[in-house]
């Protein structure tokens, strides 16, 4: 599991990071915080990524791409998952279905009521299915996965956003899913996530 946090300021950049780390310290997956300091190179980073985010922690009032053009951007690139906005304004957060505004400065009291408002969404998250994809190992929750596929030599793994391949014969795929009665096997060449029949 990725988790964004993009501010130009280093300070804040730390506390936050200081204070995810807590309050995601109980969860059994691994977890990757990537911080960024500036709008423009979190796009750079999201459009290059295999595996993406489940949660970003977005600065609104930053120079170069601020936090809510990121946000749009990011809407308009297909990512579905929680924004929480770090800022002393929240004007226009919801326009981009933001979860949750943090106003500066915050303590650890106001970053966990954000956290519990995106708890679904980690515990979701937390659920994923774990392959190598190009030498890369990748995560991706269960519940972004509309199916797999027989491909040529490769079994593909189709998501709201993406399409991605990996060296495993469908048949090994369905062993592991043999214990999820979400995913059903349809024919030789399927395993389609029930969530979105």
């Amino acid at each position: 599991m990725i988790i964004y946090l993009c501010d130009d300021s280093q300070a804040d950049l730390m506390r936050l990071s200081h204070y995810l780390s807590r309050a995601i310290s109980h969860l059994s997956t691994e977890v990757t915080i990537q911080s960024f300091t500036s709008g423009r190179d979190l796009l750079t980073a999201f459009a290059a990524a295999v595996e993406k985010p489940v949660l970003l922690f977005l600065d609104i009032y930053m120079p170069d791409s601020d936090g809510m053009q990121t946000a749009v951007t990011l809407r308009e690139n297909g990512f579905t998952r929680g924004i929480i906005f770090t800022t002393s304004h929240a004007m226009d957060s919801y326009n981009v279905d933001a979860l949750y505004y943090l106003q500066k400065p915050y303590d650890s009291t106001d970053f966990l009521n954000a956290i519990k408002r995106c708890s679904s969404i980690l515990k979701d998250a937390s659920k994923t299915y774990t392959f190598l994809s190009k030498g890369s190992k990748v995560q991706i929750p269960l519940k972004d996965i509309l199916f797999f596929e027989t491909g040529r030599h490769v079994t593909l793994l189709h998501t709201p956003s993406e399409v991605l391949s990996f060296t495993r014969v469908l048949s090994e795929v369905c062993t592991d899913f043999a214990d999820n009665p979400d995913f059903i096997r349809v024919g030789h060449s399927y395993l389609v996530n029930r969530l979105y029949i």
